[in-house]
């Protein structure tokens, strides 16, 4: 693979990324800012933020769907035509959005439509990110750590472009104008960046290391690759476990941060809607700085140790997230978010791509992925919003908001800590080399030779075209 090439691929998963995630996002800061008053009038404003975010949950519980889905036909027929399908199926949902009726013109037919396409939506992210990093890392032909980074940014690339878009529309509206057309605007924009994000993606080939996982099965599944992806994935349940695990423990800090404080700040707290917003553009900002340095600095000093650190700085920052915010001070309230998200969530997230990678092999690589880190985001990420909102509303205090964000936490380290990398596909020896054959067993010379190095938290793997690089050992794959 040339490094024009694996440039092309590397462009075409963050820009569709990006923008699917900028579609995703915006329902979250719509959900805390403008849809409560939308589509659930009538109610407190704390019940309607809650009701808001129940919406908001019901993309996450699609995500599985989504990831299934895309995992499986992507391990079978290529990363390429199931990327190209959940950018469409994204675009054409959130655009939706924005031409729905609210419920002072539809009555409950509204939020009933805004519900589904919500499931929709959530049914397109669950397939983007694991065939986004595959895109990205298995065109690649050094410095996988950090080009993973790269793809990690294009997430908060997203959120920085779904919150901007509101930061924009809250500026320059009056609020009448806000709530009667101007939340519109930032929805039906995603058409325009979508069909960019397609145009890119048509333009890549085919990953090379599933086009020789194709040669190598050859004669055994018909020319397909992992006739059943999904049960080969589950067989070995132990990384898709991990991965999930890992993925609550760092999703309940972000999405409590991201999603729940937006609203809380603003509606509880009587904090003006851009200070939340300023804080979260800084920390994404941050962020997405921040993330290819941090998937380089894994590669180094491993993947789960790396992870581990970060999950850990997440429980430690709980508390003092909600002393900051409590006192109103807005440069305070941005530079705690700042810290949580910019630097200490995104040390995790930088160095995912690579790591969660190398817990699987090729053949059932998109599946793992997707079915471990979306599974996890119900918990972590669709039901911490409105877990965070109910606790409030029984309670009248943030304290049990943040004793979940710990103890979700220690489930991520956990995660970390049972995580084991395995040795790739045979394949990817012979892509590597041009040849694309394999052996009589499915396994090449490549697959099996090599010496042991250490990885994550001390653990020892055989390396492969993925795992040396979040491998924590000193050499850098060349």
């Amino acid at each position: 693979m040339t490094r024009r090439g694996g440039g092309l691929a590397l462009a075409a998963a963050v820009s569709g990324t990006a923008f699917e995630w900028y579609d995703f996002f915006l329902y979250g800061t719509a959900a805390a800012l403008v849809f409560p008053t939308l589509f659930f009038p009538g109610e407190d404003p704390l019940t309607g933020i809650l009701l808001s975010f129940a919406v908001y949950a019901t993309g996450f519980i699609a995500r599985p769907l989504g990831g299934l889905a895309a995992g499986a036909f992507g391990d079978r027929y290529g990363r390429r035509r199931a990327l190209s399908a959940t950018l469409w199926v994204m675009g054409l949902a959130t655009a939706a959005i924005g031409l729905l009726p609210g419920y002072a013109q539809i009555g409950i037919v509204a939020p009933l439509l805004l519900v589904a396409l919500r499931f929709v939506q959530g049914i397109a992210t669950g397939g983007e990110w694991g065939g986004a990093v595959l895109m990205a890392l298995e065109h690649a032909p050094d410095r996988r750590g950090l080009r993973g980074g790269v793809v990690a940014s294009s997430v908060y690339l997203g959120l920085i472009l779904g919150n901007l878009a509101f930061v924009i529309a809250v500026a320059v509206l009056d609020e009448q104008a806000l709530f009667a057309w101007g939340w519109r605007v930032p929805f039906l924009a995603s058409l325009v960046l979508v069909a960019i994000g397609l145009v890119l993606r048509h333009r890549v080939a085919e990953s090379p290391e599933f086009l020789a996982a194709v040669a190598a099965d050859t004669g055994r599944d018909g020319g397909r690759v992992g006739a059943h992806p999904i049960a080969d994935a589950l067989r070995q349940p132990r990384n898709v476990i991990a991965v999930a695990l890992v993925r609550i423990g760092q999703n309940a800090s972000f999405y409590v941060i991201s999603v729940f404080c937006l609203g809380y700040a603003a509606t509880v707290l009587g904090m003006p809607k851009w200070v939340t917003l300023t804080a979260l553009l800084t920390g994404a900002s941050v962020a997405a700085l921040l993330c290819p340095l941090w998937g380089a600095i894994g590669e180094r000093i491993g993947a789960a140790r790396l992870t581990a650190a970060s999950l850990a700085g997440l429980g430690v920052l709980a508390v003092p997230l909600f002393l900051l915010l409590d006192t109103g001070v807005a440069a305070l309230v941005i530079a705690v978010v700042g810290l949580s998200i910019g630097i200490v969530n995104a040390a995790a997230d930088g160095v995912q791509p690579v790591w969660f990678a190398s817990l699987f092999r090729t053949r059932t690589r998109y599946s793992g992925i997707s079915i471990g880190r979306e599974a996890g985001a119900i918990i972590g990420g669709g039901l911490t919003p409105l877990a965070a909102t109910a606790l409030v509303a029984w309670t009248g205090h943030w304290w049990p908001v943040a004793a979940m964000m710990i103890v979700a936490a220690a489930l991520g380290v956990v995660g970390a800590i049972i995580a084991r990398p395995v040795g790739s596909a045979p394949e990817v020896a012979d892509a590597r080399s041009g040849t694309g054959a394999g052996t009589g067993t499915g396994r090449t010379a490549g697959d099996l030779a090599g010496s042991r190095v250490q990885a994550g938290l001390g653990t020892t793997v055989s390396p492969t075209a993925i795992s040396p690089v979040v491998s924590g050992a000193s050499q850098t794959p060349k």
